[in-house]
């Protein structure tokens, strides 16, 4: 039996229309056996002009909280420009990375938010 362990890494998190993008907090893996990593992006009840997107980065070193080479693990994932409309996404991550961040934004026209959790397997 796996022991696996939640954490929310944005709850409600908003990214502003036109403002940057936002670099997420490094979350640890160096000790993990992989995780899933869950994504919900979410429009106001006006959609913004362009949608959202996320991009998953991982690091080959957890570095105490400073990981010394960011790469982008997959493409973004992009989210919609409906009014009300959401986009979500479950992400397996493989054994091994170090460590983990989300960098979220590229909206216009509207707020979206941001909401993501990470379970990681911590033993087995």
């Amino acid at each position: 039996m796996a022991t696996k362990s939640r954490t929310s890494i944005n709850s409600g998190t908003t990214m502003t229309a036109g403002a940057g993008d936002v670099s997420g907090t490094a979350v640890d893996l160096s000790a993990s056996y992989g995780a899933q990593l869950d994504i919900k992006l979410t429009n106001g009840g006006t959609g913004p002009t362009v949608a959202a997107q996320t991009q998953i980065q991982v690091a080959a070193d957890y570095n105490a909280g400073s990981p010394t080479l960011w790469t982008n693990f997959g493409g973004p994932l992009v989210g919609s420009t409906a009014n009300s409309g959401t986009a979500s996404w479950s992400v397996q991550i493989p054994f091994g990375p170090a460590a983990i961040r989300l960098v979220t934004g590229s909206n216009t026209g509207q707020n979206v938010t941001l909401d993501a959790d990470i379970s990681i397997v911590t033993a087995m």
